[in-house]
């Protein structure tokens, strides 16, 4: 194993003092907590119970996410002989060893630890572990040489993990490092400046100065920045349709058009069957959405820049990225010649992360006379009855549509934020 690589004052805190039952690194963004759990923590752990009893397991969220957050960067690291790829049995081979790769996020995931002795568990983003397979991971560390290393990104103070780290205060074996931002020195300080001007309200808390904070009031505070007024050039880089499909509750979809990598909403269509007394059919809802493309229909397949189509929407109908439980329309979406069905990514608290860090990178942008959603984004706010992050589920339905778009399009998502030194 060779490398060469250089570690921050607080990754050299950690790893003196990592030596606890449970070892957690949390806070900020790029604060390169996960780098020390990468470059030293999972190798150094694995070679010291070489030979030992008891699993090796990493958990994440998915088996994607310990992929794209451990596995690959290790490799680039230390080389591509150092981790191989998660099998079928859920197991990878890191220096050797097998390794159990458990995406936890799920109840049913539990069955996979269940029964079983761990020696050394490694956790990526412990707030998006199911809270019953961390319970069970509890009674799973019950070898003398048994520990986790975990790293997390702080989330509201009611959060079941944020509990179970105040529980150092009863005596369980916790060492709890938190990082801000500020605690990287290898970012720039333009990167930083950069990020700071994109988070704002609770992301800002967060994600830049590591705090466990509540998220209230307004979910897209700083909304009128990402509006705009006048007409866009024809024809645009990429058309697309984002769609919030509902009977009884509000049909509402956004139309967007791409110029200059920005995506801009430049109409909405919103048709409530309870305020209107009356509810139309799928067909009905497919001839106003024939309707709402119209003033476009004509530039279809004379995009500025065809890359930016994806290779599941090559061809001349246009995308339109709807919420996947609407399976009748999606279902008649795929009989017409115009329209290409995608079934939208519904992960609703990263989705509102990313569409607050679109907004404010200015990558989407709404026309004033969006005038219902503005009507709805004025009003999106976090339900501060819940112990999680959730909005009130109440006049949202283009906010979903929104997200959608956001979502499909990963326009928050650059590759550098895979780059284990930022993480």
């Amino acid at each position: 194993m060779q490398a060469s690589f250089e570690l921050t004052p607080k990754q050299a805190e950690y790893i003196r003092n990592a030596t606890h039952r449970w070892n957690v690194a949390c806070g900020a963004v790029r604060s390169g907590k996960s780098y020390c759990q990468i470059s030293y923590c999972i190798p150094a752990r694995l070679m010291e119970r070489k030979g030992l009893r008891g699993l090796r397991v990493i958990l994440g969220a998915t088996r994607a996410n310990i992929e794209r957050n451990i596995l690959q960067p290790m490799r680039d690291l230390y080389g591509d002989s150092i981790a191989s790829g998660i099998n079928s049995q859920n197991i990878a081979k890191i220096m050797g060893e097998k390794v159990y790769c458990i995406g936890a996020d799920n109840v049913r995931q539990v069955a996979k630890i269940r029964g079983s002795e761990i020696a050394y568990v490694a956790i990526d983003e412990a707030t998006d572990i199911n809270p019953e397979v961390f319970e069970m991971l509890k009674s799973r560390l019950s070898l003398p040489w048994s520990c986790c290393d975990a790293t997390t990104n702080p989330s509201s103070p009611n959060h079941w993990f944020k509990e179970f780290l105040e529980s150092a205060e009863r005596g369980v074996d916790i060492y709890c490092q938190n990082y801000t931002i500020y605690d990287n020195p290898f970012l720039s300080k333009e990167y930083v400046r950069n990020l700071e001007a994109e988070y704002n309200g609770v992301w800002y808390d967060r994600y830049i100065l590591g705090k466990w904070t509540l998220a209230e009031g307004l979910i897209y505070p700083e909304f009128q920045n990402a509006m705009y007024e006048g007409d866009l050039p024809k024809p645009a880089e990429k058309y697309s349709i984002s769609l919030d499909y509902g009977t009884s509750n509000p049909f509402a979809g956004l139309l967007w058009e791409r110029h200059e990598g920005v995506w801009y909403a430049v109409d909405e269509l919103y048709y409530s069957g309870r305020d209107e007394g009356n509810q139309k059919t799928d067909d009905e809802y497919l001839e106003m959405l024939e309707e709402f493309v119209k003033p476009i229909k004509q530039y279809i397949g004379k995009t500025t820049a065809m890359m930016y189509i994806t290779s599941e929407e090559v061809s001349n109908q246009i995308p339109v990225i709807i919420d996947p439980s609407a399976a009748s329309f999606i279902a008649l979406l795929r009989k017409s010649d115009l329209f290409k069905p995608i079934k939208a990514n519904n992960d609703v608290l990263n989705g509102l992360r990313d569409t607050n860090t679109a907004m404010q990178r200015g990558l989407i942008k709404f026309h004033s006379r969006l005038c219902n959603w503005r009507k709805e984004v004025q009003s999106y706010t976090w339900d501060n009855k819940r112990t999680d992050d959730y909005p009130i589920q109440v006049n949202d339905h283009l906010m979903d549509a929104m997200r959608y778009h956001v979502n499909h399009y990963r326009l928050a998502r650059n590759p550098s934020e895979y780059s284990p030194i930022y993480n």
